[in-house]
């Protein structure tokens, strides 16, 4: 009698019953989705550990409200502001004050300008990063620029546009 127990429940492994085959995977699917994601790794990897992109877009920004920025600062405080914008650098300087006013004939924009903490609005790009062309533009008081026409300006893959005649920064 146990020798027939015995039997019978050899049989229902090694058959069909989908009671008795249940749990797991093969070994087939399993080697299956260790290529799938080693594949998926080495294409999608080198994307999230590369900060290239970010560090480019960053500065892109940075330099876009430096812009803006200056225009402001020369409408509020009615100072011709300058903005020196190098191939890996970007400064903002204005008139120096005379009397409460703006020493037109100060030529060299001495004063740096800075926020309201105290830093001064200066930057510097990560390496690898360069903005093309180098320029310098001025804002005057009623914000706009020295241009003769609209300027693109690029930083990376990324571009804005300076209106000459608004000072308007434009970007996507």
């Amino acid at each position: 009698m146990l020798n027939a127990t015995l039997r019978t429940r050899a049989v229902g492994l090694r058959g069909s019953s989908p009671a008795l085959r249940r749990g797991g995977f093969t070994t087939i699917e399993l080697v299956l989705v260790i290529v799938i994601i080693a594949v998926l790794s080495a294409i999608a990897a080198p994307r999230f550990f590369d900060n290239d992109v970010f560090s480019e877009r960053a500065y892109f920004d940075e330099v876009a409200s430096a812009l803006r920025y200056a225009q402001k600062v020369a409408v509020a405080s009615g100072c011709r502001v300058r903005v020196i914008l190098g191939t890996g650098s970007y400064t903002l300087t204005q008139q120096a004050p005379s009397g409460g006013h703006c020493d037109t004939g100060d030529t060299g924009f001495g004063q740096a300008v800075g926020l309201g903490d105290g830093t001064l609005m200066t930057g510097t790009a990560s390496s690898g990063i360069t903005l093309a062309p180098p320029i310098t533009i001025e804002y005057n008081a009623i914000g706009s620029t020295n241009l003769g026409a609209n300027q693109t300006i690029a930083v990376g893959g990324w571009s804005l546009v300076i209106d000459a005649e608004s000072g308007l920064v434009v970007m996507p």
